[in-house]
Order: C-alpha cells, then sequence, then structure tokens
C-alpha cells in the first residue's frame, strides 16, 4: 500500500514559521509535532512490525525495570558501628569463668536486633600485652547497640559477671579504610 502523506498541523500561534526542522521554535511545539510524526509513522506500520515495536519496548522496559529491582535487593548495608573491648583477667584461675561468661554474653549479643558479628582474640604472651583479650563486635548502627546495652536485664546481669573475673574496656570506632578481598570480591 503507498504511503499517505498527511497535512502537517499548523503552527501554534507565535512561532515562526520555519524556525527549526519542525517549523516551529517553541519546545512544546516541537515535542508536539515529533508527538504527531511518530503517531504516522506507528500508523503507517503493518500488524507484524507493530508486534516487533511492542516487543522491544517490553523488552527494554522490562530490563530497566529488573535492573533496578535487583540493585535496590542486593543493596548491602553497611555497618558503622564497630565496639572493640579489652578484657584484662587479674587471676588467671578465673580464666575458664571469664571464658563461660563471655560466652553467654556473646550468645546473647547474636540474638540481638542489629547485630552482626563479633571476633575476639586471645593475647598469646600475657605478660607482655596490654590485655588478654580483646573482642571486636560489629551493630548495623548506634541505636542497636545502645538498645541492647541499656535496656537489656540479662546484658547487665552478664556484665557484672565479667566484671568480677575481669576489668574491661570499650570503645566505639568507625571503618575508614576496607582493603580486604571480600569487598573487592563483592
Amino acid at each position: 500500500a503507498p504511503r499517505r502523506a498527511s497535512p502537517r498541523p499548523a503552527p501554534p500561534r507565535g512561532c515562526v514559521p520555519g524556525g527549526s526542522r519542525f517549523g516551529c521554535c517553541c519546545p512544546m511545539a516541537r515535542l508536539a509535532h515529533m508527538a504527531a510524526d511518530v503517531r504516522q509513522w506507528y500508523g503507517d506500520l503493518s500488524v507484524g512490525e507493530k508486534g516487533l515495536i511492542a516487543m522491544s519496548v517490553g523488552m527494554i522496559g522490562g530490563t530497566m525495570y529488573g535492573t533496578y529491582v535487583r540493585r535496590y535487593k542486593y543493596h548491602k548495608p553497611e555497618s558503622d558501628y564497630l565496639v572493640a573491648t579489652t578484657y584484662n583477667i587479674a587471676d588467671e584461675s578465673k580464666k575458664k569463668t571469664f571464658e563461660t561468661a563471655w560466652s553467654d554474653a556473646a550468645r546473647l549479643a547474636q540474638r540481638q536486633p542489629g547485630y552482626e558479628w563479633t571476633k575476639t582474640y586471645k593475647a598469646i604472651d600475657w605478660e607482655e600485652s596490654p590485655f588478654h583479650y580483646i573482642s571486636f563486635r560489629m551493630w548495623n548502627e548506634e541505636a542497636s547497640y545502645k538498645r541492647f546495652a541499656q535496656f537489656d536485664p540479662t546484658w547487665r546481669e552478664l556484665n557484672k559477671r565479667l566484671s568480677e573475673v575481669c576489668d574491661q574496656h570499650s570503645a566505639v570506632y568507625r571503618v575508614i579504610v576496607d582493603d580486604s578481598v571480600r569487598r573487592i570480591i563483592e
């Protein structure tokens, strides 16, 4: 079927004919002219060509939406509240009591909302080390740790048991640089 030429709509008032490729200098009028040209072009397509265009638009739209959803879903929030605690055991005979009380406290922390992980290190040379144990516990935010440390009666009791066998000092740190291989791979 031969293509039929449609008359181009008249430019809106205030536009200078021939001011641009679309016969008008106003951006909105140019947009309207482009839409009319696309509508004309789409109307001249066969049913098969229209189906191909619909599938292409659907594929591109689906790809964009799927990418957006996947990035949102797999976004990993960064934890930034690291509590470092050092423990000095006054009497080496109380080492087993300390380890039992510390394990109970660690199990309690693991069940709290906002808890991420704990790493504890034991000094190899007790006489030369400024502390006997150091524990790093990561929380997702300050509020999670504060809620646990201030309002949990079990935590207070376990802390009291720990204080009877050792001196403990805690401090909060934030990550400045992380060059671990695990981060690079992810």
